[in-house]
């Protein structure tokens, strides 16, 4: 319950303020600086062998391209900021030595009274308002020039501290159970992994007898089971489709999508009628990537890329679909298609060529036991998919709960 008086600020996004708090640019309060020249930072000239971090917001190591030796600024604390890309407007504290590239800027405040934690959390809940209002077709930027002319919250020094202190409290806790929720869902997802992997190569049954399938990467097998080539179990088709009006199926990790080509998103075909058809229930396999690649059964008739691979089995009573598809992705997520690779990987082009994948090994039980493990694995995947959404949601709510804090806190409308 708020005590104290309040007025309109005159801003839409900040609303009401209490009396006493006025309204400034934030040029008054900060100093504005950009990095080098793009070509003095990059990965071919910046190394991890020196001592100074060197930032970039093209980076995921948070924002560190890599360190040198030397240095361009030395700072008690700063705020910083990516200018362009995935991460603009998405602010950090710096303090210490170290260098920018092109596409960061440091915020230095002109007076030691000045808060830089207080003036994080503002400029935090500014910066949220900011991108909501940017279309999703457009590339978020920041300039200099605009950052001129924000206007912001000059509160006394003394509450600027005293909002900062309990937002860092507030916020680390916050922080904290998200990342244990995150580590959380980590493991539940490689404990899904390791049960289809263990499932599909064992069995269900843990006291039968195993024995060496002569296979690397399936090991031990069941007694009675055997070992086939892929080529022995399915065929690759290829129909071109020669005419337009059918459903684009693109293959995502996701699983294998209807794409929604009016909106004119990611890789468009200037010409569908050369994509190959596929049937329900056939295999569709992005082979070219063997990292973000994926495979999926179809759900629907369409057509998808010539480039991928569409295939289907050769003999309904040797298989069920639902199992071998359990063991191709598990051969994407372990990394065992990516072994038989050929390419060039770190342009994303290394392809699973057609006579490895169909001279592959895989485990063949009977049909029935097939069916069995499919079962077994969906029934416990929806309870583990459940318990993943469910904590998903949750830091999701934690999320929005912490920006709420931080609006509320720098805002006013929170008392400390």
């Amino acid at each position: 319950m708020l005590t104290r008086e309040m007025k309109d600020s005159g801003i839409e996004w900040i609303g009401c303020i209490p009396r006493n708090w006025k309204l400034n640019k934030l040029k008054n309060l900060f100093t504005f600086s950009k990095g080098r020249n793009a070509a003095m930072y990059t990965k071919e000239t910046v190394y991890d062998k020196g001592k100074y971090p060197v930032y970039s917001g093209q980076t995921e190591n948070e924002g560190i391209l890599g360190y040198l030796d030397t240095f361009e600024y030395d700072k008690e604390k700063c705020l910083f900021t990516t200018t362009v890309g995935a991460k603009v407007m998405t602010l950090d504290v710096l303090s210490g030595k170290f260098s920018l590239s092109q596409n960061c800027l440091i915020m230095d405040r002109k007076h030691k009274k000045t808060n830089v934690r207080f003036f994080y959390y503002f400029l935090h809940a500014l910066f949220e308002y900011e991108r909501a209002l940017i279309p999703s077709y457009m590339q978020p930027s920041l300039r200099i020039e605009d950052l001129k002319t924000y206007l912001i919250l000059d509160i006394s020094s003394k509450e600027q501290v005293e909002i900062s202190d309990i937002l860092d409290k507030n916020i680390a806790a916050i922080n904290n159970i998200i990342f244990k929720t995150q580590q959380s869902i980590i493991e539940l997802k490689k404990y899904k992994q390791s049960l289809i992997t263990e499932t599909v190569i064992r069995g269900l049954n843990k006291n039968i007898e195993l024995k060496d399938s002569g296979i690397e990467w399936i090991g031990a097998v069941p007694k009675f089971w055997k070992i086939a080539k892929i080529n022995r179990l399915f065929k690759i088709k290829k129909n071109i489709a020669h005419e337009l009006g059918y459903n684009v199926l693109s293959v995502t990790q996701g699983g294998l999508k209807i794409k929604d080509i009016s909106q004119n998103e990611g890789q468009m075909s200037t010409d569908y009628s050369k994509y190959q058809l596929v049937l329900k229930e056939q295999f569709v396999m992005n082979h070219m990537d063997l990292l973000t690649g994926w495979v999926d059964i179809s759900k629907f008739d369409g057509v998808t890329s010539p480039d991928y691979r569409v295939f289907e089995s050769k003999d309904v009573n040797l298989v069920y679909d639902r199992y071998f598809l359990y063991i191709f992705q598990i051969c994407y997520l372990n990394k065992i298609f990516y072994g038989l690779g050929q390419g060039v990987s770190n342009l994303g082009r290394w392809r699973l060529q057609s006579d490895k994948f169909l001279n592959f090994f895989v485990p063949l039980p009977e049909l029935e036991e097939q069916k069995s493990i499919v079962k077994f694995l969906d029934e416990k995947n929806v309870k583990i998919n459940q318990l993943i959404s469910e904590k998903e949601l949750l830091i999701q709510e934690f999320e929005s709960y912490k920006k709420t804090l931080i609006y509320e806190y720098v805002t006013g409308k929170r008392e400390v």
